[in-house]
C-alpha cells in the first residue's frame, strides 16, 4: 500500500514533514538501513526500487518484501521500539526520504488518517507474510518462481514492449525471494522458458505467456 501525504496531511502538518525530512540518494546495491540496527526514525521510498531482506548465518539473502515509490520502510521497528529485524538496499539508483522518529509519532499521534494509513500498510504486510510462509511450505519451487514473477510484474509492472519485467534481478535475488537455491532457480526459469512462459536476457525476464504462468503457480 501506497501513502499520499499530500492527500492526508493538512498544511501545518505537510509544513512539518518539510522541515524535518531528510532525502537521501542511494546507489545501487547500497544499504538503506541495516538489520540489527537500531532506527532513528522512518523511510519513505520517493523514487526508485527497494528490498528488504535478512541474511542467514552462511549469508544468503532472503527477501521479505520489495518496495516502490509511496511505500513508507522501517517503520515496523519504530512501532515496536525494536532494532531493525531486516535490512533494505536499493535494486536501482533510489531515492528516500527520513523521517524522524519525533515527526513520525507526532504524525500518528495527531492525525487518525495517517494512522488508520499506518494498521491498513501493517495488516497488508502481515497478511503478505502469511501467504508467502504458505507458499514455502505448500508449493513446489517451480510453483513458487512462477508466483514471484507474477508478483513483480503486478509490483513493478513491466518495460515499453508490456512484457519485459521493469525490475531487473540477479539469479541469486530472485532465489532469495522464492526461498531456494541458485542453481535450482537457474535450472526453473530455463525449463519455463524451454515452455515457451518466459524469455531471458542477462537479467531481464520477459513474460511471455503470463495466463500459462498464473496457472503454475497455483498448482500445489
Amino acid at each position: 500500500m501506497q501513502i499520499d501525504f499530500s492527500s492526508i496531511l493538512n498544511s501545518e502538518e505537510l509544513s512539518l514533514l518539510e522541515r524535518t525530512r531528510r532525502t537521501f540518494k542511494i546507489k545501487k546495491n547500497q544499504l538503506l538501513f541495516m538489520e540489527g540496527k537500531e532506527p532513528a526514525g522512518a523511510y519513505f521510498l520517493f523514487k526508485g526500487k527497494i528490498k528488504i531482506f535478512t541474511t542467514d548465518a552462511k549469508g544468503r539473502e532472503q527477501i521479505v518484501h520489495l518496495a516502490k515509490p509511496g511505500n513508507i520502510l522501517g517503520y515496523r521497528a519504530l512501532l515496536g521500539d525494536d532494532c531493525f529485524s531486516c535490512s533494505a538496499s536499493a535494486l536501482e539508483d533510489s531515492e528516500a526520504w527520513f523521517i524522524p522518529k519525533e515527526t513520525f509519532f507526532g504524525l500518528l499521534e495527531n492525525n487518525a488518517t495517517f494512522s488508520h494509513a499506518v494498521v491498513k500498510i501493517l495488516t497488508a504486510e502481515l497478511r503478505h507474510a502469511e501467504h508467502h510462509i504458505a507458499g514455502l511450505t505448500r508449493k513446489p519451487v517451480k510453483s513458487r518462481i512462477a508466483a514471484v514473477l507474477i508478483m513483480l510484474a503486478d509490483t513493478y509492472g513491466f518495460a515499453s514492449d508490456g512484457k519485459t519485467l521493469a525490475v531487473s534481478l540477479t539469479r541469486d535475488e530472485l532465489a532469495g525471494l522464492v526461498g531456494t537455491a541458485t542453481e535450482t532457480t537457474i535450472r526453473l526459469l530455463n525449463s519455463l522458458r524451454e515452455e515457451g512462459l518466459l524469455a531471458t536476457e542477462g537479467k531481464k525476464v520477459r513474460l511471455l505467456d503470463r495466463a500459462a504462468l498464473e496457472r503454475c503457480s497455483q498448482n500445489a
